[in-house]
């Protein structure tokens, strides 16, 4: 995603212009998808929409709300012209590039910044988060390793927690048949006599 070029056609917007995978955002620290598009669909959504208002929730809302009406009718308009598909399909051409090794989905992988740290992004759009995007390969496997280890953690516990339950219910099962079999048995002694 050409993140640096929407954000710079949104005025330089102060929000935070980043691709989040299944949709392309803008938002703040507090609320990463203010406003959002969905890749496939390019349906524009507000993050923060509780009555389902769509672009009329930001009419009369102020300051901000003016800027995020800017913002919500230049992607409708890039949507409209298919200038957003450029923006979502292509990747941000950087004067300066640094490398950056993110983990995402299982694998590491290695784009470019012009900036390190948080709230910049990479040349993909990604947003760089000071706890998991690195400057080196050696860090970010040392953080995959740890981070895969959490995961094989909370999945054995997980897997343990439900063999037990599982184990429980087979017992509770185990016994409610031989109640009804003991129920059956003396109803069976009943109609004998």
């Amino acid at each position: 995603m050409k993140a640096r070029l929407l954000k710079k056609i949104l005025n330089n917007t102060g929000y935070i212009v980043g691709n989040y995978g299944e949709y392309i955002a803008v938002g703040s620290p507090l609320c990463h998808d203010l406003i959002s598009v969905n890749k496939q669909t390019l349906k524009v959504k507000l993050g923060l929409d509780t009555f389902h208002k769509g672009r009329a929730a930001l009419e009369g809302a102020g300051k901000s709300g003016a800027e995020m009406l800017f913002i919500y009718d230049k992607l409708e308009e890039m949507i409209a012209s298919g200038e957003i598909v450029d923006i979502i399909n292509g990747d941000d051409v950087l004067e300066n590039p640094l490398p950056v090794f993110t983990f995402r989905l299982g694998k590491i992988v290695e784009t470019t910044t012009e900036k390190y740290g948080w709230p910049n992004v990479d040349n993909q759009g990604y947003v760089l988060h000071d706890n998991s995007s690195f400057k080196t390969r050696r860090e970010c496997i040392q953080y995959a390793i740890k981070e895969i280890k959490y995961a094989i953690e909370n999945d054995s516990s997980f897997i343990k927690e439900r063999t037990e339950q599982l184990d429980a219910r087979k017992h509770r099962k185990a016994e409610n048949e031989n109640t009804l079999n003991a129920l059956l048995d003396d109803l069976n002694k009943l109609n004998d006599l």
